[in-house]
């Protein structure tokens, strides 16, 4: 069965360990999608000039963050590689022209496996992970998803994990409500407008266009939001968008689970 592709913001890494309206969401989406046979992500903890894809057999659990209790450094995620998936991605990439490069070491940081364990806690899906490059273009960007979306067809999911609304300067930490600020609430509202008329033009010049874009958005931070691009461009086929679910942390950090390309 045909895979939508998924934008999943992974929030903090407390969110490992945390009960919420975002994590049971997680959890539901799991139960609702067709089971992938495997899973190709985008994350925006992994950084790289050139398009880097994973081609290791076992993923090991990158602990990337520091300051948190010992319970999230104890948590392992031993989802198997997919080699083969990993190598016809590769080749999907120099037919397209786009430069990239196998990554035979490299596990799954933070951003790939937080989510992923709420999703599929017994980690029996291979997982392939793919780096991000904030520096691109917007439409190189998409381009990269675009190249990847025939893996849909074969039943491998492919996702884009990161946040819309990511800035630790405005975020209360002190905050416990699941309600955003007025200012991340309508930066995400323009998006969804935007997203569900599948309006390029505008979202490949967000940071120009949007309300509180900088806000939502750091000028030297945009790792997190460009996951979301390469997840539409694995749907430029069916160019279909919907919001499953919003929420926030802290304020300001949005915690969205947007579906693409599903009927």
């Amino acid at each position: 069965m045909k895979m939508p592709s998924l934008f999943l913001a992974h929030g903090a890494p407390l969110l490992a360990i945390e009960r919420n309206q975002y994590t049971e969401a997680l959890k539901q989406l799991a139960e609702e999608l067709p089971r992938p046979r495997a899973i190709l992500i985008f994350s925006a903890h992994w950084e790289s000039r050139v398009q880097a894809v994973g081609t290791t057999k076992l993923n090991a659990t990158i602990h990337d963050f520091g300051g948190f209790p010992r319970e999230l450094y104890e948590i392992q995620y031993p989802a198997k590689g997919d080699p083969a998936l990993a190598a016809e991605a590769l080749r999907i990439f120099a037919e397209a022209n786009i430069p990239a490069t196998a990554e035979p070491v490299r596990g799954l940081d933070h951003g790939a496996w937080v989510v992923l364990r709420m999703m599929y806690p017994e980690a029996d899906i291979p997982v392939v992970s793919l780096s991000v490059n904030p520096q691109l273009s917007a439409e190189e960007q998409y381009a990269i998803g675009k190249a990847l979306q025939a893996f849909r067809e074969d039943g491998v999911l492919i996702i884009g994990s990161g946040g819309t609304v990511h800035n630790f300067a405005y975020m209360s930490m002190r905050s416990d409500t699941e309600e955003g600020d007025e200012w991340a609430v309508a930066f995400e509202e323009w998006l969804r407008d935007r997203i569900e008329a599948w309006d390029l033009e505008s979202l490949f010049r967000y940071d120009t266009l949007a309300p509180y874009a900088r806000q939502a958005v750091p000028l030297h931070g945009s790792e997190h939001f460009v996951p979301l691009l390469y997840a539409m461009g694995a749907a430029d086929e069916d160019r279909t968008a919907a919001r499953e679910h919003i929420s926030f942390r802290y304020g300001s950090l949005s915690h969205v689970i947007w579906k693409f390309g599903a009927k």
